[in-house]
């Protein structure tokens, strides 16, 4: 363990050669995950990272071989009268980025998470003061081996539930996925597709590759339209994204318009056979007695089936309409561990009169 080297990249430049043996260490981890591939966090990496934020990707080496990356970045901002200076995952908290986490060979977790809390408390301790991590799975073994040395160190970190990502897995059959929901939302979904069917003439249209990028301009004025509202930095990280992988088919648009009009759009990412769902977009004006949106998830679910994908993952978020797909999935943790500093302690303090105030409040 003593062996493995470290290696900071702080520059765009550095990040930008790492496309490669970055997405070649992904596949061979138990991290493997669209939210961590190059393309997702350099394209998050261009929109978010501004003043204040700064790369701090952490590289560790065994001899040449890249067997670890904490794809993380430090966010100076202002507090009280100081500056607070926190480690983070690149993607979040902005664009909702699922399933983040340190990305390390599969049987080196335990000596690689070690060689990175060693860095983190010697070369590296004068760069942060506190670290804040969110919506790592609860079963990374990143996180399992960094809570150990926390506690063998006898210092002080929080761990607490972040997220939940409701998900299902994919018989070999429709037939059979349809079996395995309740009898009400079985019904429900048959009935809103024949009266569709029956009075709206839908047309369902999947994107998927070079076809993506024209698509997702489409999906993002009706995204506008229906929204009320526009983002235009995320917009920006979903064009940047979708145009660095139209080779890869990891990105999947659907949709679903009646009378001629567009009722319903899916944006999913596809990878590691699974399907994604990220954002979705309905018109509840065109035909209100129908529930449009489930009609499109059901049409894709079918679809993915046809396809074998293995499974439909209906990312973060508590909506009621996930849960009556699904009553499986995944949790996320955050940790926040901070350094012995005034700044730290102050900041830790502040928090936790926070969190008594709101309990005192109940």
């Amino acid at each position: 363990m003593n062996d493995y080297r470290i290696s900071v990249i702080d520059t765009r430049e550095g990040f930008e050669n790492l496309a490669v043996p970055w997405n070649k260490l992904l596949v061979q981890s138990a991290a493997n995950s669209v939210f961590l591939s190059w393309e997702w966090l350099y394209c998050w990496a261009e929109t978010y990272l501004d003043t204040g934020r700064r790369l701090f990707i952490i590289m560790v080496y065994d001899e040449e071989e890249i067997i670890g990356i904490a794809p993380w970045y430090i966010d100076s901002k202002p507090f009280s009268i100081f500056r607070l200076r926190e480690i983070e995952f690149l993607g979040s908290p902005d664009a909702d980025s699922n399933y983040l986490d340190v990305i390390i060979k599969k049987g080196k977790e335990k000596k690689v998470t070690q060689r990175i809390y060693d860095f983190l408390f010697t070369e590296g301790k004068p760069a942060w003061d506190c670290l804040f991590l969110r919506d790592i799975p609860a079963g990374s073994l990143f996180l399992l081996h960094f809570f150990e040395k926390i506690k063998q160190a006898g210092k002080h970190a929080e761990i607490y539930p972040a997220s939940f990502c409701p998900a299902t897995a994919l018989p070999a059959s429709n037939e059979d996925f349809l079996s395995g929901l309740s009898s009400h939302h079985r019904l429900q979904l048959r009935r809103h597709r024949k009266l569709l069917e029956k009075d709206g003439n839908p047309v369902h249209l999947s994107f998927v590759g070079p076809e993506s990028l024209t698509a997702l301009n489409k999906f993002l004025l009706f995204h506008r339209d229906k929204k009320g509202c526009s983002d235009e930095r995320f917009y920006s990280l979903l064009k940047a994204f979708v145009s660095r992988c139209q080779d890869k088919d990891w990105v999947q648009i659907d949709m679903l318009s009646a009378d001629d009009k567009p009722a319903a759009a899916l944006l999913h990412f596809r990878y590691g056979n699974i399907l994604h769902q990220y954002i979705m977009v309905t018109d509840k004006t065109i035909k209100p007695k129908v529930s449009i949106g489930n009609v499109l998830i059901g049409i894709c679910i079918e679809e993915s089936i046809k396809q074998g994908i293995s499974a439909y993952d209906f990312l973060k978020g508590t909506e009621e309409f996930k849960f009556s797909w699904t009553g499986d999935g995944k949790s996320s943790l955050a940790i926040f561990l901070p350094q012995r500093r005034i700044v730290s302690l102050v900041f830790t303090v502040n928090n936790f009169i926070k969190a008594a105030a709101k309990i005192a409040l109940r």
